[in-house]
């Protein structure tokens, strides 16, 4: 029997070879005898492309919130009288240091024009893939320093020239490469409570290991494809990026990084345990290298006319995102899951056949990474609309204006991610394959399912250390950055811990924002601290306030406030303390007093006025009698004896009201300004201890009060 070069059968079965070149693809002019190469061949370029894709998802990420965090960092360095008194302190970057990493970041997002030169060497993909793994390593070696960023860069851009090779020279592999390394993604930050752990130093010794294992396979791949081509009569087709496809590639990388590649990215969207959505969305990554999948994906387009079939593609994935977006549960949930599935299916509309002319796929890497930075820039802005300052009018309030239009940008991402297929009116890019490809890629997705499902283990929440008093703290965690920018979890965590609190609110969560590296901070901080975590969104479903807690849980609801700046809310939990009695916990942030947000104080302040009346209302819904045992903490805005501390004052009790001032400060800004702006109020509760812990790894110190559980009125 006949044996056809597996390039050909995939490039055919992936839609990347033109309707003419049919006859060849099925056996004409193909034939080898030896196929125990091509086979060794194939196993090394998956393997290649699986480790060359997750390096890039991991590079991407980790350059991205690096960058944010820097730039941010040099700003306010910028803004403080003497940056001497700062030296050494942890996340503190000149402005040298910043452009430095965006010259060289900005450099290395060209290397795919290496490609023109590069690209018609039988060993390019090897090289491309060697120096992904170098500038892996680098990055791991030097964190978030300028050389671990200069690493960073380099691998993404060297994975950037290998996509870009491999669209050309292998255009079956382009889809497989990303897919799995956005699922790898995804398996290692289950491992990870959402965060990789393959960037910390002590990781370093097994990247080294990993690193060198991708060397390894890349000079065998081009040893096994010599072997290979010495006995196939025929040249490999060749795929295209460029025109539509490269808007595309953009959008799909913007949807996989900020909106579908993570599993609590997902869940939060959607309102559920991410725990619960994790090995679903693994397959729903992975079910498109199942050939039958794609078979079955093109029968159902190919029911639609040519003219329709890509709007209708388009058309079915923004409905799901928007049941994703606009409902909650479980119904939302699966929305989701099943429009990752046809995003991950979007990506063999990408590489295109190549007619053997010129070939733009250089320019198309580098034209949709533009088009990836102008999305997740849009998406920025739906979450920092209220801080868009100095900025002249009408535009400031133009920009300003992008508060809650976050599905806008990603429905506008879809179309990008449609245009090849509404545009390609006579080809469907998947074709089926044979039994043993249907079998092996199907065993893959099974096994990465249950791994995932092993992997998103429960919370199991401990109890509180003692029954006859608790440890109540509000912190605000400022995106999980210190003052200059600074991001340490584990020291958070650490000092959590050490005050031996039972109940800790939090505001300014993050729950999987590329700026925050994607963790779910809450989710995190829940696992590691074995307390229950009630997560609400008040931006976007990434952003919010959140509740960690070792009191049972009886109902947890929240409510968002009228906010003219900043979409902020309140969460209200009912606990069940230990002496069997209820506790009401709200927790809260007010809107900011910003000089020059394009608002006049006075108008900030009303709106101040008009959320905590909002809150009162929200308390008297839930507790009539107001004989409920009752903490309201959080971030206010507010300095002692405003209006608003005045307004509290008269139905709550501030246990810190006796403490020095200036061991009650708990926010700090540059050049040494302190201020009092996060509160603890009770009501019928008596509190035995206050204080405040400084913590270096965020703006605002943990103020914390430690309460009498016998009840008392105050």
């Amino acid at each position: 029997m006949d044996q056809y070069s597996a390039p050909a059968q995939i490039a055919y079965n992936c839609g990347c070879l033109p309707e003419r070149y049919l006859p060849d693809a099925r056996g004409k002019g193909i034939k080898t005898d030896n196929r125990m190469a091509r086979y060794r061949r194939d196993i090394f370029r998956l393997v290649e492309a699986a480790l060359v894709g997750l390096f890039f998802v991991q590079t991407v990420r980790f350059l991205y919130g690096t960058l944010y965090a820097h730039v941010g960092s040099a700003n306010l360095v910028a803004q403080t009288n003497d940056p001497s008194l700062i030296a050494g302190v942890p996340g503190v970057v000149d402005m040298a240091s910043v452009q430095t990493e965006l010259a060289v970041t900005a450099a290395a997002a060209l290397m795919p024009l290496l490609a023109v030169l590069f690209g018609r060497l039988w060993f390019s993909p090897a090289i491309a893939a060697i120096v992904v793994a170098a500038g892996r390593v680098f990055m791991t070696a030097n964190g978030g320093t300028t050389f671990g960023v200069a690493g960073a860069a380099i691998a993404a851009g060297a994975a950037g020239l290998y996509l870009a090779i491999v669209a050309v020279r292998r255009p079956g592999m382009l889809p497989v490469c990303l897919i799995l390394g956005f699922a790898g993604d995804q398996m290692i930050r289950l491992y990870g409570n959402t965060a990789d752990v393959t960037w910390r130093a002590d990781f370093l010794p097994t990247q080294t290991i990993i690193s060198l294992m991708l060397f390894a396979i890349a000079a065998l791949t081009v040893i096994f494809e010599r072997i290979a081509a010495s006995e196939e009569k025929t040249q490999e087709p060749r795929g295209e990026i460029g025109g539509w496809s490269a808007f595309a590639f953009g959008g799909l990388l913007y949807l996989e990084f900020a909106v579908l590649g993570l599993s609590n990215t997902v869940a939060h969207r959607a309102g559920v345990d991410y725990i619960t959505v994790a090995p679903w969305l693994t397959v729903a990554t992975l079910l498109p290298l199942v050939a039958e999948i794609r078979e079955l994906a093109r029968r159902f387009l190919g029911i639609f006319d040519g003219q329709y079939r890509g709007w209708v593609w388009f058309l079915m994935i923004g409905l799901l995102l928007v049941l994703g977006f606009r409902f909650t549960g479980m119904l939302a949930a699966a929305a989701l899951i099943v429009a990752q599935l046809m995003i991950s299916l979007s990506w063999w509309w990408v590489v295109q056949p190549s007619d053997g002319r010129r070939n733009f796929t250089a320019i198309g890497v580098i034209f949709g990474v533009m088009v990836f930075l102008l999305l997740t820039g849009a998406d920025f802005l739906t979450y920092e609309y209220a801080f868009i300052r100095g900025i002249p009018e009408p535009y400031g309030s133009l920009l300003r204006a992008f508060r809650g239009l976050g599905w806008v940008v990603v429905l506008f991402a879809t179309l990008l991610c449609g245009l090849p297929a509404i545009l390609a009116r006579k080809r469907l890019p998947w074709r089926g394959g044979r039994l043993i490809e249907t079998l092996a890629a199907l065993a893959l997705v099974v096994g990465a399912g249950v791994l995932a499902a092993s992997l998103a283990h429960p919370i199991v929440a401990s109890q509180p250390a003692t029954t006859d008093q608790l440890r109540i703290a509000t912190l605000n965690l400022h995106g999980g950055y210190s003052l200059y920018f600074n991001s340490d979890l584990n020291e958070i965590e650490q000092k959590i811990r050490a005050s031996g609190v039972d109940v800790v609110l939090l505001q300014e969560v993050e729950a999987g924002r590329l700026v925050s590296f994607g963790v779910d901070q809450p989710a995190w901080l829940a696992r590691q601290l074995n307390m229950q975590v009630e997560y609400f969104p008040t931006n976007e479903g990434l952003q919010g306030l959140a509740v960690l807690t070792r009191l049972p849980v009886q109902q947890a609801e929240g409510l968002l406030l009228t906010s003219q700046g900043k979409q902020m809310g309140v969460q209200f939990l009912r606990l069940m303390a230990p002496d069997r009695a209820e506790l009401h916990v709200y927790n809260t942030q007010l809107g900011f007093l910003l000089k020059d947000s394009g608002q006049s104080v006075q108008a900030q302040e009303q709106d101040q006025t008009q959320q905590i009346q909002e809150i009162f209302g929200f308390i008297n819904q839930n507790d009539p009698a107001l004989t409920s045992r009752t903490v309201v903490g959080g971030t206010f805005n507010n300095v002692p004896f405003s209006d608003i501390y005045q307004y509290m004052a008269q139905s709550y009790i501030d246990p810190f009201a006796g403490l020095q001032a200036e061991k009650a400060v708990t926010w700090n800004l540059v050049n040494g300004v302190t201020s009092r702006v996060d509160y603890l109020w009770l009501r019928n509760i008596t509190s035995r201890f206050v204080g405040v812990v400084p913590m270096p790894q965020s703006t605002h110190n943990m103020a914390v009060v430690e309460i009498g559980l016998l009840q008392s009125t105050g």
